[in-house]
């Protein structure tokens, strides 16, 4: 009987992965490769030559980097202090400050960096009060609006990979360093910064995929000129244009899966053994 209940645990997820996922992606698939005619390649021959979606791929993948990249610069001196400070207060404060965001809703953030980077926004308005500027700078409707809001959705994900390494490291290897005359900026760069990669890593894939796929903040922050790939995706829904649509979306699917395999081929050991 107990080996009947664990095989029902396993196939109440497995049925609900299958119907929610595996049904959706094959019939995406077949759809990119098969219309009224039978089997064609056409569609996914345009989405990879014609410029309008290469451009919008290149912007998607722009965007993704730029993400990734602001949000390792932000997050892993917080996750640093949150872990290391000899303050417990510290420690909660950052953490507090990066969780609690994390739980407002979604939209209720992106309206907020609407109001905030618009032309008569906060940061317009304290800008030219401090006399920084003379008129109002374009923040909204643009890349920068979208960079700006992915990085703050996305933050968490890549604070909490790069706290949870961090935690695991052993500070006797930095007393040990120090011990035998290693300097803080020594120290950190030969043994702090190297145990540390893994968390680094394992955050770069997770914001770098989602930023790929992130629908709602281009949708109401980005421009014409800014479209990404998701964007791309409705809007050729909205045209019926659902061979197209599938197209992309099996070409942001292969772009994703052959990051994620290079990532693992390379520093899979560290990311899947770092305990050991």
């Amino acid at each position: 009987m107990k080996n009947k209940a664990k095989w029902l645990l396993l196939f109440i997820p497995l049925l609900f992965v299958v119907l929610t996922m595996v049904i959706a992606l094959v019939n995406i698939f077949q759809r990119s490769i098969y219309d009224d005619n039978g089997f064609t390649l056409k569609y996914l021959k345009a989405v990879v030559t014609q410029p309008l979606y290469t451009k919008v791929l290149f912007n998607t993948l722009k965007t993704g980097v730029i993400v990734t990249v602001c949000t390792v610069l932000i997050a892993y001196p917080m996750a640093y202090l949150s872990v290391r400070s000899k303050k417990s207060w510290i420690r909660t404060f950052v953490t507090g400050g990066v969780l609690v965001p994390y739980w407002v809703s979604m939209l209720v953030r992106i309206f907020a960096w609407q109001i905030i980077l618009a032309k008569n926004g906060l940061l317009n308005t304290l800008l030219m009060k401090l006399g920084i500027i003379d008129e109002p700078l374009v923040l909204l409707y643009n890349s920068i609006a979208v960079v700006i809001s992915l990085t703050h959705i996305l933050l968490p994900q890549m604070f909490l990979s790069m706290q949870s390494v961090m935690a695991e490291i052993d500070g006797n290897l930095t007393l040990a360093a120090e011990g035998m005359g290693a300097k803080p900026v020594t120290n950190f760069r030969t043994v702090f910064l190297p145990l540390s990669v893994p968390g680094i890593v394992s955050g770069c894939m997770m914001v770098f995929v989602l930023a790929l796929g992130f629908y709602i903040a281009p949708a109401l922050l980005g421009g014409s000129q800014d479209m990404m790939v998701s964007n791309l995706i409705q809007q050729n829904m909205d045209n019926m244009n659902w061979h197209i649509a599938a197209a992309l979306s099996v070409e942001l699917f292969v772009i994703v899966m052959a990051f994620v395999a290079v990532a693992y081929k390379f520093v899979g050991d560290q990311l899947f053994t770092r305990k050991a």
